[in-house]
């Protein structure tokens, strides 16, 4: 009966002793990540929180006001509206809808700025900067498109190279970047930024630069447009680029990231 109940005892000291361990090891371990995430939620994070936000609301605003008036035109002449040109969509005489388009691109825009101004003002090394002000150029483009649609033809030439241009650039930085500070760069965002390059190249090649204008495709005949085309991936791209820089901001907040400058 004592050599039981002294293991019984002792039984008891080994789990009391176990659970004190265990304790020690998994409180420590919460606090932290309750401390972590408190972090986070903290006033310097308000900047990577501008970014994150402004850039989606940017994406999606633009992404609902293209599919919106793609529909409207959808109705008039079926799937021929993916085979023109983007930027019909803001004519006002034959596109229904083009005032929800091109609000759509001012409203993008101004949020991108907002997005960049956040983004150059973050601490994430000097090379962040360059893509900061290229996608400010972007931004700027987008919002000059919306008020220029493709009824000021001479304005609209401009602004719209300036923003064929200015992707081109961001793309390149980005690329660049991922060799440079590969920790800023996501591998998403980098094949993102691969795939936007390329469709970018493609429309500077396209592009007649005494007018500043592509070739007009000849609908009539049945002729496929590669413009078209490469526009409407072109467009698609720079959404998509913009999410996925939004989800990188994001992740560098959660992880504390601090670059070496």
């Amino acid at each position: 009966m004592h050599h039981s109940d002294r293991d019984i005892s002792l039984e008891a000291t080994t789990s009391i002793n176990k659970g004190a361990v265990t304790a020690r090891f998994l409180i420590p371990n919460k606090v932290n990540s309750m401390a972590q995430e408190l972090d986070t939620h903290s006033p310097r994070y308000d900047l990577h929180r501008l970014v994150v936000l402004m850039i989606l609301a940017g994406a999606f605003t633009s992404a609902i006001g293209i599919s919106i008036s793609v529909w409207a035109e959808y109705q008039h002449i079926g799937t021929e509206v993916f085979f023109r040109r983007a930027d019909y969509l803001g004519d006002y005489i034959h596109s229904p809808l083009a005032y929800i388009y091109n609000l759509s691109l001012v409203i993008a825009g101004s949020c991108i700025l907002l997005s960049m101004y956040g983004l150059f003002r973050l601490k994430l090394g000097y090379y962040s900067h360059y893509i900061a002000i290229a996608g400010f150029w972007v931004g700027m483009s987008i919002i000059l498109i919306g008020v220029f649609p493709i009824n000021y033809l001479d304005e609209h030439r401009l602004v719209s190279t300036s923003f064929l241009m200015g992707t081109f650039v961001l793309y390149l930085l980005t690329i660049s970047l991922r060799f440079n500070h590969k920790g800023l760069c996501s591998t998403p965002l980098f094949l993102i930024s691969v795939f936007g390059l390329i469709s970018a190249t493609g429309l500077i090649y396209q592009l007649d630069w005494q007018t500043l204008d592509f070739i007009p495709c000849l609908h009539d005949q049945g002729e496929f447009c590669w413009v078209s085309l490469n526009m409407w991936f072109q467009t698609s791209i720079t959404m998509i680029w913009c999410v996925v820089l939004a989800f990188t901001v994001r992740k560098l907040s959660n992880e504390n990231y601090t670059p070496d400058m």
